[in-house]
């Protein structure tokens, strides 16, 4: 590493030099889990090799690990620091995973910035235990929805939360609305160092486009899908596999997946965009997914984690009908106990095209 190396961070208002660092990491004594991974990653982070192995959640495919330079991940550190306008002392939350790429980054950001690194623990509320004020912190979707519920006192406390791994619920964006928060929503992956893009989930600028970083070039391959080029992140151009569109101002929109598209008659289908409609009509967990049959082909399925009784499913296909193309209606439901997750905690949706396709061999 040049002279960009970070090798010092403050933790709970405890500034620790490298020497620190390093005797904590030695004696092995932490209780928290979430501190226990913390100086798992920080052991790998202060050894004498530029690169480090970061493991993908494999939401693209199967989980594996890559390797990035440490001078990388500062640069990505540098885009967020620069962007929310990060300063020495500020807190920032630590309440997510540092086995994974978005917990890693909060803590690259802490020792890049200044920032006294507040932790928790990586559970469904975060902020059930937290004090203090926080001036920034990053969380799943899931987890603000819990903090929302369980803890609406205490997200007064944070000034700015990102989100990311997963899309936004309608009922949560609805719910980010009440919020004194500020709270954005990011695009990005593994393979880009967290996130490469934002968009403004509540307040004034509450918007559906993404506003890529600086430095950040994007355009559509001939499957319209987002193609990723930057160098300061990565040195390859990454193909993704989200179906987007951009607009005049380089902002960008995601349509759906293109390994999620269902093809039936000749008609592409986005699960992504009928679930956005019918939100607010199905209680509990649902997908859409598809089903082969030998005389139609693909059809659209809804999958859901609950029974729906025949009067209720009377007035929800009923309701369906008044937001849902005809081409986009589900021709029938499957239930399922538990839906299938990744281990990033999204819903495995190749596992439910086997599970349903098993059941159609029965």
């Amino acid at each position: 590493m040049n002279q960009l190396s970070i090798n010092t961070l403050t933790i709970n208002g405890i500034f620790h030099d490298k020497q620190m660092l390093l005797e904590r990491i030695a004696l092995e004594k932490e209780k928290s889990d979430l501190l226990k991974q913390l100086f798992a990653f920080l052991k790998l982070w202060l050894n004498d090799e530029d690169i480090i192995e970061l493991r993908t959640s494999g939401s693209t495919g199967p989980p594996k690990f890559i390797a990035v330079q440490k001078m990388q991940m500062l640069r990505s550190a540098a885009m967020t620091v620069a962007f929310f306008n990060l300063k020495p002392g500020m807190k920032a939350l630590l309440c997510l995973s540092p086995e994974y790429i978005a917990g890693r980054m909060m803590i690259v950001r802490a020792m890049l910035a200044g920032l006294d690194l507040i932790t928790t623990e990586a559970e469904a509320n975060p902020i059930a235990d937290l004090h203090s004020n926080i001036d920034f912190a990053a969380m799943v979707p899931f987890q603000l929805s819990k903090a929302i519920q369980e803890s609406p006192e205490k997200t007064a406390l944070i000034k700015t939360i990102i989100l990311g791994g997963s899309d936004i619920h309608p009922i949560l964006e609805k719910a980010c609305g009440k919020l004194k928060t500020r709270v954005f929503h990011t695009y990005g992956m593994t393979e880009t160092l967290s996130h490469i893009a934002l968009r403004a989930v509540n307040g004034t600028e509450k918007t559906d486009w993404f506003t890529p970083l600086s430095g950040i070039q994007l355009h559509l391959d001939e499957r319209k899908c987002l193609t990723i080029n930057a160098p300061a992140l990565n040195d390859e151009h990454i193909a993704t596999n989200d179906i987007a569109e951009i607009d005049n101002k380089g902002r960008f929109r995601i349509l759906g997946r293109a390994d999620d598209v269902i093809n039936t008659a000749g008609i592409k289908l986005h699960p992504a965009q009928i679930e956005k409609k019918i939100s607010s009509l199905i209680p509990g967990v649902f997908v859409m997914s598809e089903k082969t049959e030998m005389n139609s082909g693909k059809i659209p399925v809804l999958v859901c984690d609950h029974q729906i009784s025949i009067l209720d499913l009377y007035k929800l296909w009923k309701l369906l009908s008044g937001v849902l193309h005809e081409t986009e209606m589900p021709r029938t439901i499957v239930t399922l106990k538990k839906l299938p997750l990744l281990d990033s905690g999204k819903i495995d949706r190749l596992a439910i095209k086997e599970i349903i396709k098993s059941k159609s061999r029965r």
